[in-house]
């Protein structure tokens, strides 16, 4: 990296690869230092600093950009019905719908058949399963089983679509037929009345969970889809209607990797944009996506990939069940227009001890809901690896085994709002300085949080990075807080309404602190811990 690190100490890192989520491409950094002169027009708009855009990386010292894995993760649904007698599968997915949240997941019974359900919850946290009376297993109905076979499937809310088409569910459908197998999509006005449309969107089974969503800044749904190119990788594509099928590159030659007989899965007959690189093991693999615009910055979107660690090679040989088996973490990327992603190697949320239970496998689902200060996110854990399942097809003295033990579930992830990636300073202090930006209102308000001794001060800067008079450092009342919207107030006032409009800069020193987001708005809110 051309950047010189060792000056200014931005970007310093005790772990492995923080520097390189920053460099989207090469010549990214020198690309950045070029503009950090421009004026960039933010508005009103929540600025999170994931990248170097709104910074003036020469001013800016002793600075770190921080992966911030959840606060705290909680089982909050246990595979306890015979429905779920041998875990739930790899994919969930959950929206939130004026306040009641919908918990969309797959099971296995007890003879590895699958199975599609709900649970719901108000506060996010405590979940049930309604009796919905829709499907028969063993004979009756008191069950929250959904009629139909979608299990490679995620759902989402759509604000465009008429209310009996609210509720978009993506899925596989009819494996393994090659003229009629492929990607479909159903709709439902409550999420438990579906229909299908009718025609098949993809001739493909991507064989993973795939992630879609409106995406108001383009007009257009965006989809992403587990491809192979050449191991398991995403892949995307847009389209104006969800309905009608999708373009694709027909000059592809098809990848028959179940056999020629059967219906093919993608490879590069989409744009790839989330692979495996130089900086991975050369047997990581990217097996699901779980992408999201982010609802409370409009140039935001998340992903977070299940990044599959196969037991392939000489080293591993004693380890494999079978030809396709490992370990699962799930890793963070983050984007801009939601075709460059920079992910980071640390994990998001890292196999490890839950409850007691050792978890092998950990897969996000799609979507996040909010409740208060924040944000909740769904992932399956399994105690064993990706080839356990597969092996309960023959081994039946196996599968009796696992059917007497605790098999994980689905857990909740806490994570505070904007809280993925924040630019932190330590006990020593450092100093964030951004280019000129160009904003719409009258006051600055900060999502941070300092700890113990730690304190922040903001100044607003000429656009050539003079003090400007009453709103230096030294006329900031200090900000010691853990807020959302802290409201950075000066002796004279948190009024800058009169700078709005005009190339500023903004320039935060710190201590113990970590800075998430900022955001201009107009009149002032409580400074508290309940934003």
């Amino acid at each position: 990296m051309s950047r010189d690190i060792g000056r200014r100490h931005f970007l310093r890192s005790g772990f492995l690869g923080a520097a390189a989520v920053t460099i989207s491409a090469p010549g990214a950094a020198e690309h950045a230092r070029a503009q950090e002169g421009v004026a960039v027009s933010i508005g009103a708009d929540r600025q999170l600093f994931l990248d170097d855009r709104l910074l003036d990386l020469a001013r800016t010292t002793d600075v770190t950009r921080v992966l911030n894995p959840p606060q705290a993760v909680r089982r909050v649904l246990k595979p306890d019905q015979p429905w779920e007698a041998l875990g739930f599968i790899f994919y969930c997915s959950v929206v939130d719908d004026n306040g009641t949240a919908t918990l969309f997941h797959g099971s296995y019974d007890g003879e590895k058949k699958k199975h599609f359900g709900v649970a719901v919850s108000r506060d996010g946290l405590h979940w049930e399963r309604p009796t919905l009376g829709l499907r028969s297993f063993r004979g009756g109905k008191d069950n929250n089983l959904l009629p139909l076979g979608a299990i490679e499937a995620s759902v989402f809310l759509d604000p465009r679509a008429p209310a009996e088409k609210r509720y978009r569910l993506l899925f596989t459908w009819r494996w393994p037929d090659p003229e009629r197998a492929g990607v479909f999509v159903a709709s439902s006005c409550d999420g438990t009345s579906w229909s299908v449309a009718p025609e098949r969107l993809l001739p493909f089974v991507p064989d993973s969970q795939p992630s879609g969503f409106w995406d108001e800044r383009l007009r257009k749904y965006v989809i992403y889809l587990r491809t192979w190119n050449p191991g398991r990788a995403v892949a995307r594509v847009e389209v104006e209607d969800l309905e009608r099928p999708w373009p694709y590159d027909h000059s592809v030659p098809p990848l028959h990797i179940w056999g020629e007989e059967k219906i093919p899965t993608l490879s590069r007959e989409l744009p790839t944009v989330m692979a495996r690189d130089d900086r991975d093991p050369e047997n990581l693999q990217l097996y699901t996506s779980a992408a999201v615009r982010y609802p409370f910055a409009p140039d935001v979107y998340l992903a977070f990939p299940a990044a599959y660690m196969l037991f392939s090679g000489p080293e591993w040989k004693g380890r494999a069940l079978n030809s396709n088996d490992g370990t699962f973490e799930v890793q963070l990327a983050t984007s801009r227009d939601g075709v460059a992603w920079n992910r980071w190697r640390q994990p998001y949320v890292a196999p490890g001890y839950q409850d007691g239970i050792e978890l092998r496998l950990v897969s996000m689902g799609q979507g996040m809901v909010r409740r208060g200060r924040l944000l909740y996110q769904y992932f399956v854990g399994w105690p064993h690896t990706h080839g356990r399942p597969v092996r309960w097809d023959t081994d039946l003295e196996d599968r009796a085994e696992w059917l007497k033990r605790d098999l994980g579930g689905i857990y909740c992830a806490t994570q505070r709002i904007d809280g993925f990636v924040s630019m932190d300073a330590a006990y020593t202090g450092g100093t964030l300085v951004t280019r000129p930006l160009i904003f719409d209102g009258d006051r600055l308000r900060l999502n941070i949080h300092t700890a113990g001794t730690g304190h922040a001060r903001v100044a607003l800067l000429a656009e050539n990075g003079d003090p400007i008079e009453g709103l230096s450092e030294a006329d900031c009342d200090i900000i010691s807080a853990d807020a959302l919207d802290h409201e950075v107030c000066w002796k004279k006032g948190p009024d800058i309404g009169g700078h709005a409009g005009k190339p500023v800069r903004i320039r935060v020193t710190m201590r113990n602190a970590k800075l998430f987001a900022m955001q201009f708005g107009r009149g002032s809110i409580k400074n508290d811990n309940a934003h």
